[in-house]
């Protein structure tokens, strides 16, 4: 086989001349040479494509442990929400005389996925980062479990945004619970002050010689109004406050005799009369049932009794409303 050379204008033809053998050499490795070069550009875009996706598996998963991380700190946030919610629901327990009963249980918002705690998992210094085990709804219905741990094979990311979403409604959901019971709390409070401001307590033990309203003048036969109501005590029997309050007055007034007038607050007021003794002065702070006094016969009276006087808003009051024990 002969192969010749025509070079441009002005240049010298040259030929090569080769046996049948060296030229079936020639074009084998021609084709295995074109065969290689088919086979590193297939290669080339194999490696490519697989960097490519390399790297956005590791995108993937730094976000997913982005995401992990997220979800630990939700995690213990929801933790410390429920642990405050729990003291608060304890402290109103106490605060209505409730305390040792069944704690109350505050429940997640109801939807078809569902958290399951293990606090193990949390715990500082757990070294596989584990997170919490959850029951996340499958796409063929029912849930299926998944447990959030770095060493285990990658969940899917729309899960973990959905858990992340989850956790987010239930910290909304606890920070409205939280809400719910300071507001409680707070009602709770002012209703117990006010419970202790109310004159519910007899100042004595006795017999109820004339009620509140219009009677007949012990000292005549006109008609009255009396202004409190009369307990029948023995001469020196102790007189208690009927509520917690401060004492506004000691003394002596006209027809009434020894008196100690008690503010509850709230806009109520008590006095107690014809006292053989005060044993409080002015300022001085009572709860309910301390002793103010003892009974007498001091004043416009008839005998030993304790006339027992009971304003709101500056209005006289029928005790008998309020007297409960």
């Amino acid at each position: 086989m002969t192969i010749m050379f025509v070079p441009g204008t002005g240049e010298k033809s040259f030929s090569i001349n080769l046996s049948p053998e060296r030229a079936r050499q020639m074009l084998i490795g021609g084709i295995i040479a074109g065969a290689l070069g088919v086979l590193l550009l297939i290669l080339s875009v194999y490696t490519l494509t697989q960097l490519s996706e390399l790297h956005r598996l590791r995108s993937v998963n730094e976000e997913q442990a982005q995401k992990i991380e997220e979800l630990q700190q939700f995690t213990l946030t929801v933790q410390d929400r429920l642990a405050k919610i729990k003291q608060l629901d304890k402290q109103i327990r106490r605060m209505v005389g409730i305390d040792g009963e069944e704690e109350k249980t505050i429940a997640p918002p109801a939807k078809d996925s569902e958290v399951i705690e293990d606090s193990s998992l949390v715990e500082p210094g757990n070294e596989n980062h584990s997170l919490h085990a959850f029951a996340m709804p499958s796409r063929s219905g029912g849930t299926v479990p998944i447990a959030m741990s770095m060493d285990q094979e990658a969940i899917e990311l729309d899960d973990v945004n959905t858990l992340s979403a989850l956790l987010h409604e239930y910290c909304e959901e606890l920070d409205q619970e939280t809400t719910d019971l300071h507001q409680l709390n707070k009602e709770v409070g002012e209703r117990l002050n006010y419970l202790a401001a109310v004159p519910s307590t007899y100042p004595v033990r006795g017999e109820i010689t004339s009620p509140f309203g219009s009677r007949k003048s012990p000292f005549g036969v006109n008609k009255e109004f009396h202004t409190g109501l009369d307990l029948a005590a023995d001469y020196g029997t102790p007189v208690r406050s009927a509520a917690k309050g401060k004492v506004v007055f000691t003394g002596s007034k006209p027809g009434l005799g020894n008196v100690v007038e008690v503010d509850h607050g709230y806009g109520f007021t008590t006095a107690y009369c014809h006292l053989s003794a005060i044993t409080v002065k002015a300022n001085d702070t009572v709860e309910r049932g301390d002793q103010v006094g003892k009974v007498g016969n001091s004043g416009r009276s008839t005998g030993p009794h304790l006339h027992f006087m009971v304003k709101k808003d500056g209005q006289l009051q029928n005790p008998e409303t309020y007297l409960i024990h």
